[in-house]
């Protein structure tokens, strides 16, 4: 727990360095936050996976899954999000235009992410039914984390995303 703490403390020290020197990417970057949530979640997935009992088989293959939807996603969807600052003081700059291709791309690609997050789901409810079988609350509780941000995916990272590139469409007159 204290190793994700002090994790935790340096993205966030991190992040306000570079917004105190004013320094920020050009490039689109996926939202540290989220990067170590990503990891986290792997890492703790791939301990279940390791151990023995009826809830390592779904562990491994959720891993399997969550690292390839994990890898798609940072590549496709939440890049953009990493502007939202920048778009929430109002810096709108041509830089971002790659940012309106990419929302294009993630907004073409919403049914192929919704069969991930279903399969996700699906994984995280076996999880929860071999932790209650075990008697293992942690298993629960992180199976029903991940489900819960599986859900927050659909609900708000891949509409926000599409939101952004159609905002920065209209301020910067692209196409």
């Amino acid at each position: 727990m204290r190793s994700i703490a002090m994790a935790i403390a340096a993205a966030m020290l991190a992040a306000l360095a570079a917004t105190g020197s004013n320094a920020e990417p050009s490039a689109l970057q996926v939202p540290q936050s989220i990067r170590l949530q990503h990891q986290q979640i792997l890492d703790r997935l791939a301990g279940f996976a390791g151990e023995k009992g009826p809830a390592a088989a779904v562990a491994q293959r959720a891993l399997a899954l969550l690292k390839d939807h994990y890898a798609r996603e940072e590549a496709l969807v939440l890049p953009p999000l990493g502007l939202l600052p920048r778009i929430a003081r109002g810096d709108i700059s041509k830089d971002m235009e790659p940012a309106i291709a990419m929302a294009d791309r993630a907004k073409a690609a919403l049914a192929d992410f919704q069969n991930d997050h279903i399969q996700i789901t699906s994984l995280m409810n076996e999880l929860m039914e071999a932790g209650q079988r075990a008697g293992n609350d942690e298993l629960v509780r992180f199976a029903t984390r991940v489900a819960n941000q599986s859900l927050n995916d659909i609900e708000v990272a891949q509409p926000a995303t599409i939101l952004i590139g159609d905002y920065l469409r209209l301020r910067l007159g692209s196409r």
